[in-house]
């Protein structure tokens, strides 16, 4: 086996460093719950930056003409009107 690393053995001093000098490894947990808040921040900031795109989007369609506004029924056919023209949407008895 190739050893690469400029450590060549593991000591105390070595594992001390990654859990943040404490012999009791608080550090793991430290860097696990530093990790998790990374974790959430991003996620929460790409939604946010999602729905923000996606609004923007929305407003550039209402001002076209290609998106009704909120609360109000779109003009033409829809699904509680009928068609303007075609076979009936009536079910029937």
């Amino acid at each position: 086996m190739i050893d690469s690393s400029p450590i060549s053995e593991w000591t105390e001093d070595v594992a001390a460093f990654w859990t943040f000098w404490s012999e009791d490894k608080t550090g793991t947990y430290v860097l696990t719950v530093l990790g998790i808040i990374l974790m959430l921040s991003a996620l929460w900031y790409w939604v946010w930056l999602e729905n923000k795109k996606v609004t923007a989007q929305a407003t550039l369609l209402r001002a076209a003409g290609g998106l009704p506004a909120p609360g109000v029924v779109p003009p033409g056919p829809g699904p509680s009107q009928p068609p303007l023209a075609g076979p009936s949407t009536d079910p029937g008895d």
